[in-house]
Formats: structure tokens, C-alpha cells, sequence
């Protein structure tokens, strides 16, 4: 997307990917999974990964101000997922109305360049169809071209 982003570690079978988050806050670790649903659909979840108990914290709010940089970084594992899971649908929502929010703005925000390789779907009301500015959408779908 040609953003600034941190540097990101995956593994594998390229389904984790973990970065740091360095702000006012300290360093603080990330990690985005993509945790395989059904046929081809795959969720992308992302959050804090907080190693005393080796979890995804998706609700913390880090505040390390640095949230375009964090979700830049994000965005890039979605290049190198779909290089290894061609086909596949990733299915995104955040775990807040306020983060669905977020998402979305960064979503309309950068729509060009995310509709040069990939197609954006929201869902409204039970209507999936093509991401579309100003739509208050309750989750997204993405796939790569």
C-alpha cells in the first residue's frame, strides 16, 4: 500500500504474523491470525498478543499512537496470505462497533489503491455486497484477484 508499517515475523504456513508496536506506550506486541472457517473462507483476527497467557487480546486498547502504521502492517499480511492461500475469502470484523468504525474510515480511505489488487465486499443487514463509501457495513470480505 506503500505506507509506512512495521516489520512482521510469520510462520510457516504462513497463517501468524507478529509485529511491534513502538510508541509513547513502550513496545508492545501484535499479532494478526487467519484462522481457517470453512471451504475457503478464512477470519483474520488481530490484536495484542500477550504472552503470559498466549493469547490475542482483540478488545485492549494499546494507545501507542501509532494506529495508521499498526493497520498499514495488518493490511500487508493479506499480500503474503494470499500468495500461499490463493482462492481464499477472509472474512474481517472488528470486535467493537467503534474498531468496525475505524476499519471502515481506513477501508474508504484507501479504497483505490486496496481495489487495484484485491475486491472489498461489506456486509449490511444481512447483504453482502461491493464495498461502497459511507455504509455503515457490520463486516467485510476480501480476495485477491
Amino acid at each position: 500500500m506503500g505506507k509506512e508499517k512495521y516489520s512482521v515475523k510469520t510462520n510457516s504456513n504462513h497463517l501468524t504474523y507478529e509485529f511491534i508496536s513502538e510508541g509513547p506506550n513502550g513496545k508492545i506486541a501484535k499479532i494478526v491470525v487467519y484462522q481457517h472457517m470453512f471451504d475457503n473462507f478464512y477470519n483474520l483476527a488481530f490484536g495484542d498478543f500477550t504472552n503470559q497467557h498466549e493469547i490475542l487480546d482483540d478488545l485492549i486498547v494499546s494507545d501507542n499512537g501509532d494506529t495508521a502504521k499498526i493497520l498499514y502492517t495488518v493490511a500487508s499480511t493479506l499480500y503474503d496470505f494470499f500468495q500461499h492461500y490463493e482462492g481464499t475469502i477472509v472474512f474481517a470484523q472488528g470486535s467493537t462497533h467503534s474498531r468496525n468504525r475505524l476499519y471502515r474510515r481506513y477501508l474508504s480511505q484507501f479504497l483505490d489503491i486496496i481495489t487495484e489488487n484485491f475486491m472489498l465486499f461489506g456486509e449490511l443487514d444481512g447483504i453482502i455486497e461491493r464495498f461502497q463509501k459511507g455504509k455503515d457495513y457490520a463486516s467485510f470480505y476480501i480476495h485477491k484477484y
